[in-house]
């Protein structure tokens, strides 16, 4: 196993497996419940990491996340439907739904 990225949130972690799952790449989150100590263990030993299972896969996955990570927002987007502003990131709008325009 490879650690191939330190999440600031088990959220941010979870997003991460699930990025790299979709790409067939196994992983796991580590330090998934280390937060209860913080305080008694120090503030870097306690973030989630995502490890991959297969080695020889550890370069490709940090790779991809890195590659999300760097995903520009742009600027905000209006929605044809319902007119409700979206931001750059979104592929569709976020009340109803509706794919925004490239």
């Amino acid at each position: 196993m490879t650690r191939v990225h330190v999440a600031p949130t088990l959220l941010d972690a979870q997003l991460a497996v699930d990025a790299l799952s979709s790409l067939g790449i196994a992983s796991r989150i580590l330090n998934a419940h280390a937060a209860g100590a913080l305080g008694e263990l120090p503030f870097a030993q306690a973030q989630p990491e995502v490890w991959v299972d297969d080695d020889a896969l550890a370069t490709r996955a940090s790779a991809v996340l890195a590659a999300l990570r760097a995903v520009p927002t742009g600027p905000e987007r209006v929605c044809a439907r319902c007119g409700e502003p979206n931001p750059g990131n979104f592929l569709s709008c976020w009340h109803c739904g509706q794919a925004l325009p490239d």
